[in-house]
């Protein structure tokens, strides 16, 4: 029992890591496939996606557990994404390697297009709108002599008169 434990331990210690970095190497291989030279990945729990650049336009591949979902597809993490992702890519170098098809022709639709940046007028206003207009003139509350008395009979006149310190 104890050695079958060991053994387990062992053998699984690097299992993960291993199969990260084969899914890396698979993927930049394939991306080299492709001649493509300026790529991004990266993967979290839940999805994952693969950024790159091919004739001075940019091109994004995303793939999550929700999506596969919705197809029935039963994924456990990003990492499985990721795999999906690049095995459509091989399966894409395979198409192009046959001369079916050019590489253009089949990432049109993954073009982004650029994020347009906020508005700075709006952002103007943001803080405008909420800037402090520094000090605050404080008319409606009551001076200094004007306070409530603490104890019914005692006000803060004769806790000043007397010298009796007052807790804040």
């Amino acid at each position: 029992m104890l050695k079958n434990r060991f053994f387990r331990n062992v053998l699984f210690k690097g299992l993960p890591d291993r199969e990260q970095n084969a899914c890396e190497v698979k993927l930049i291989k394939t991306i080299k496939r492709l001649k493509i030279e300026d790529y991004k990945f990266n993967w979290d729990r839940n999805s994952c996606y693969i950024e790159f650049y091919y004739n001075k336009e940019l091109y994004r591949l995303e793939h999550s557990v929700e999506k596969a979902q919705e197809k029935g597809i039963l994924l456990r993490n990003g990492m499985d994404c990721l795999n999906e992702l690049t095995d459509s890519l091989e399966n894409l170098c395979t198409i192009i390697e046959r001369g079916t098809y050019r590489f253009e022709k089949w990432i049109e639709g993954m073009k982004q297009t650029p994020i347009a940046k906020e508005d700075p007028g709006y952002e103007e206003e943001f803080h405008i709108r909420y800037r402090s207009t520094g000090r605050q003139a404080y008319q409606d509350f009551p001076r200094k002599d004007e306070f409530a008395p603490f104890h019914p009979e005692v006000s803060l006149r004769d806790y000043e008169e007397n010298d009796i310190p007052v807790r804040k």
